[in-house]
Order: C-alpha cells, then structure tokens, then sequence
C-alpha cells in the first residue's frame, strides 16, 4: 500500500485528513485548515510526502491534470525509487495565467507505482486549488458592484444593472471632481497666479477621462467581462491618473520651493535677485525627479519589467556617458554654478586669466550668457569652463569699487601742494566716497624717475559702472588745477641745434674746423 501525504510543511498533523482513493491501496492526507491559492500570474508549488507501505522496493511516479486552460501544473516525469518502508517527496508546480479567472479549480494527481511484481499500481485523487485575481471580484449584475440586482424581467438583466451604474457612477465622479479641482488648483497655485485657469482647465479634461475610464473598468466587471479586457481598462485608468498627478506633483513642488525659498530669503536676509538666482536650480532637480518617477510609475503599470529596464537603462547611460562627457560635465558644473552661486546676474567678473571684465547676463545649466562692459557682445561660455577656472567677482557684494590714478610732477615741484591739489580733484566728484564708510582719497609718491616724481592716488567709486567716465572727469580736472597752480609736469624734450656755415669759412680748413667743432658740440 502506498500513502500519500498532501500536508504543508508548516500544518499541523492533527487537522489532517485522510481520504482513500477508490480502487487503489493509496490514500493521501491534507490538511482540512489549509487552503492551496495562487494569484493570477503568479506561481505556487505543492509538496506531496509519499509513504510506501509495499512490501518490496517500488519506482513511483506523478502526474496532474487541469481542465481549464489558464491553469497549469507540472510535476516530475521521472521515476522516482521508494524502498520498502520509506518516503518520497513530490514537488507539483500550479501556474495561473495574467488572466485566470478568479474562482476554485480542481487538480487530479495521478501517482503511478511499478516494481518487478507490481505493472502499473495507479490512482488519482483531486486537489483543490483556490485562484485570487485583481480584475475579477464578486461584482457581477450589482449595481455599483455592490447592491446584487433582484429584479424580474428586463430590470434584472446584467445590461441594465451595467447602464444604471455607469450613470451613477459618472455621477458620483463628477460631483467629487467640481469639489476637488478647485481645491487642488487653490493648492498648487498663488491666488494671482496666471496659470491657475489654464491649470483648471487642464485638471478637468484629465480627470473627465479619469471618470469615463473608471466607470467603464467598473461596468466591465459587473458585466462579467474578459479579464483581459478589464485589464487594458485598468492600466488605461492607471496612466491617465498618472498623468494628472505628475501635473499636481509639479505645481504642487513648485510652490513648495517657493515658499521654502522665500523662508530661507527671510531668515538668512537674501536679497530676491540671489533668491530667484538659487530657484532654477530646484526646478531642474525637481524636473528630473518627477520625470524619473512618472516614467517608472507609468512603465510598471503597462507591465513592463522594471529590473530589465533598469539594468538595460544603466548599460545605455553608462554608453552615452562615455559619448557625451562635454554635455555631462557642463550639465553638472551648471548644477554647481547654480547651488553654490558663485556669481548672479549682474555681477561684473573675470574669467581665468582673461583681463576681460564680463556682465552675467543669464545662468543656464549648460552655459552661462555674458556680456562684455561696452554691452556690443554677447558671449556664450560652457559652465565647465566656468566652473574650472578662477572668478573674480567684481561686484559680487558691493557695486563700491577702488581706483588708483598717478599723475607725474617735474622736480622742483611743491610736492605737498599736488597731492592736496589731487585730493581736493578727487574730493569735488560726486561719484568719489567721502562720507568716511570708504577711506577718503589719499596720496603718496609712488616712485623718483630720472626726469619726474610719480604721485599715486587711491579713491572709492561708489558705482564700478560709472568709474571709467569719473576718472576721466578726475584726470581732466587735476591737469587743469595743476596748470592753474603752477604745478609743472615733467616731459620728454627734444632739442635739435642747427650750426650755419658760411661758405667763405666752408671753403679754408679754419671753417670746416669750425664746422667740425660745432658738429660735435651739438
């Protein structure tokens, strides 16, 4: 006699139940507790114990069946040795389709025993096996999927309890979506938002198509429908509800960014040019975040296999990243250029060992536009060539910049009294800091030249601006009260001596001595 044990490794023996196999010495046991599910698209395994009770060596061997063809199940084929007293174990693989229907279905397990006395000892007993699904449930002819239609006649026909619910629920929908729009939009968006009506109105074309959808996927169910359809119906649904919330997400972020920047605007006394200079920086993560998951979250709902698509995805990056190092490195020096805000727009900078002085006219993640001074060129430069080079922020905390004039003085000169004369120049413009926040402008000799003396000055502008146009007016100014002082400038002078010869002295050696003489005197 051969006993089979269809009990869980986990139950416990005193719930089994023993069950003959009519026409056969088997019998098999289970566990009355333990029900065998397995969910649509998933895979579950069943663990037979055999115990032989013959009385010589026997081979042994599993078979199943299904009758419904969403329900697979596989076993061994092979011959399995069983001595005289001992046990097996028999692994039964049940596989449900993407599809199956929800429902119980019946297993036979044929066991097949065979040694030198015994030509093909048989027996079947069935296993149930309980199938679960996520496109089926008991909704079929209840109006809403909850209330079971018990009218007579036409009224209780299926089609009818389907229209009657796809109205309500259209209905139910679009009562919660006159709510519900006007508060999202009151959530993501300022009151004197421009958008916040084109936002509206893009919330409520989403969410009608949200609401269609929906209520068919639900008409399909109380209909009874093909599982495969109310899949397609589902992952519809899916997508579009995934649309509108990346639609939420977004403005949502953006105004959380907003607030969160004013806050930080507030406590760390940020003027709003350095804040609006830090938002674009948080708009490009918050793009590629939400992009990232709106693409996973839309992929996994058309069943894709996300492991695969991620691995294969890294390969790809891991490729392009090798083709498109330039592209990478200014994207990420803009990211770096826009988090530690070396400069804004505005700022007059140097770049590198370029005397150039540029005006930053706008800060993209790829490249940074600039300006010459004169504002004639427009220069585009690569953030990686920024971000690896030396800045000098001219202007990146004050407009207030220093200057240094010289001006040169012949010796002899009242030296005092031209770097007074300097300093009253420099004092009378209007544009010169004297109110004592700045040093006041002071003067030193700065070097004795062989013919000059060299005064320098140093003064404070109060814009970088206007300081080229001031010094002119200084400079301008100093020449014109040094001359009305009699303060004299030193000069380069050329003498030139011109000797004339009459031609009686040109003619007699003492004329060309003469000549000679003064020629080299000059």
């Amino acid at each position: 006699m051969l006993t089979v044990a269809a009990v869980p490794l986990e139950s416990d023996d005193s719930s089994a139940v023993t069950t003959d196999i009519p026409g056969t010495q088997i019998k098999y046991y289970y566990d009355a507790t333990e029900s065998l599910t397995v969910s649509a698209g998933g895979t579950t395994t069943l663990t037979f114990f055999l115990y032989s009770e013959y009385s010589e060596d026997v081979k042994i061997r599993a078979s199943v069946f299904c009758n419904e063809s969403k329900i697979t199940a596989k076993s061994d084929t092979n011959y399995i040795p069983l001595a005289h007293g001992g046990e097996a174990q028999i692994d039964i693989t049940v596989s449900a389709g993407e599809y199956a229907h929800q429902g119980t279905y019946a297993l036979e397990v044929t066991i097949t025993a065979n040694s030198v006395n015994i030509d093909g000892d048989e027996g079947s007993f069935p296993i149930n096996i309980k199938v679960t699904s996520n496109l089926t449930s008991d909704k079929y002819n209840k109006f809403l999927g909850l209330f079971p239609n018990e009218f007579d006649g036409i009224l209780g026909n299926v089609w009818f309890t389907a229209i009657v619910s796809f109205l309500a629920l259209l209905a139910i929908g679009y009562a919660i979506v006159i709510v519900v729009v006007p508060v999202c939009a009151r959530l993501i968006t300022r009151k004197d938002d421009p958008e916040r009506n084109a936002i509206k109105k893009t919330l409520y074309q989403l969410c009608h198509a949200i609401i269609i959808i929906w209520a068919f996927g639900e008409v399909l169910r109380i209909l009874g429908t093909d599982e495969s359809l109310i899949d397609i119906a589902n992952r519809v649904f899916s997508v579009t509800y995934a649309i509108v919330g990346v639609i939420v997400g977004w403005h949502l972020y953006k105004v959380i960014v907003d607030i969160i920047l004013r806050h930080m605007s507030e406590k760390a006394e940020l003027h709003k040019e350095e804040l609006q200079s830090l938002r674009p920086l948080f708009m490009y993560i918050g793009e590629i975040a939400i992009a990232v998951v709106a693409v996973i979250v839309v992929m996994n709902f058309l069943g894709f296999d996300l492991a695969a698509i991620i691995t294969s995805a890294g390969i790809v990056s891991l490729g392009i990243s090798m083709g498109a190092q330039d592209v990478l490195k200014q994207f990420f020096a803009g990211l770096v250029i826009l988090a530690t805000r070396p400069f804004k727009k505005g700022d007059l900078i140097r770049i590198g060992s370029d005397s150039t002085i540029y005006k930053v006219r706008k800060v993209n993640v790829m490249n940074t536009e600039l300006e010459n001074w004169d504002n004639t060129d427009v220069n585009i430069m690569p953030n990686s060539t920024i971000e690896t080079s030396k800045i000098q922020n001219i202007t990146g905390e004050t407009l207030v910049t220093k200057v240094y004039l010289t001006m040169d003085v012949a010796y002899g000169q009242d030296i005092n009294k031209a770097r007074q004369i300097m300093q009253d120049v420099a004092c009378s413009n209007p544009h010169v800091i004297t109110d004592g926040s700045y040093g006041r402008p002071y003067t030193r000799v700065e070097n004795l030249g062989n013919t000059n003396i060299t005064i320098k000055m140093g003064m404070y502008f109060d814009d970088i601006n206007t300081s080229y146009t001031a010094r002119g007016h200084i400079r301008q100014a100093m020449v014109e009260a040094f001359m009305a002082n009699g303060i004299q400038f030193d000069y380069d002078r050329i003498t030139i001596d011109e000797v004339r010869v009459t031609e009686a002295e040109a003619k007699n050696d003492k004329g060309s001595n003469e000549y000679n003489k003064r020629n080299t005197e000059s």
